[in-house]
């Protein structure tokens, strides 16, 4: 079974669970610190996923860390996960919950590299554009990307909109150059 199935499986078990349990906020908010906290630690990802290290000392280390910041449930939920032996995979069956819960919920992630710091009104007129584009309430995340000059390049999941100036500049480079080949076949 592949990562994503895997991932998959137990991302939509725990959603079912939290919503049949009337937990789903607090589950929600449980997965995104457990997300937040692998994210942050490369290491930890490391410490998890190795094999030598013992399900006694995962699952210690586990509870050291998340018990006081998480309910019960959730930890029940990351303990279960180690004891079928799928422990290298709790970060992406956190990433892939908040994808599930996000697509429940009709939101959408979209990261947004500009040349600058947008202004408020900047960032309210994108969020409008492409809360039409995706039917969707969207979630922005700005970066700074001095190398596209100008404009913006919006990325939302597999798809890119790139409004760049770099993109126009290429773009009128390729169509002079298509221009000139054909002026020199003459």
């Amino acid at each position: 079974m592949s990562d994503f199935n895997i991932s998959t499986r137990y991302a939509s078990a725990l959603l079912s669970l939290s919503e049949e349990k009337k937990i789903f906020d607090k589950v929600s908010e449980d997965i995104e610190f457990v997300f937040n906290t692998f994210f942050a630690s490369k290491e930890f990802r490391i410490f998890l996923a190795n094999p030598v290290i013992d399900e006694i000392k995962k699952k210690s280390v586990i509870e050291e860390i998340f018990v006081s910041k998480i309910s019960s449930d959730t930890m029940n939920f990351l303990l279960f996960i180690i004891n079928k032996g799928r422990e290298k995979y709790i970060f992406q069956v956190a990433k892939r919950f908040i994808e599930l819960r996000d697509k429940k919920l009709g939101f959408v992630n979209v990261e947004v590299k500009s040349a600058l710091d947008l202004s408020e009104d900047q960032k309210n007129q994108l969020t409008n554009r492409l809360k039409d584009y995706t039917g969707k309430q969207v979630r922005l995340k700005y970066k700074i990307d001095s190398s596209i000059i100008g404009g913006f390049v919006a990325r939302i999941g597999d798809t890119i909109i790139d409004a760049s100036i770099l993109q126009q500049l290429k773009s009128l480079r390729h169509k002079f150059s298509e221009d000139y080949s054909l002026i020199n076949l003459n």
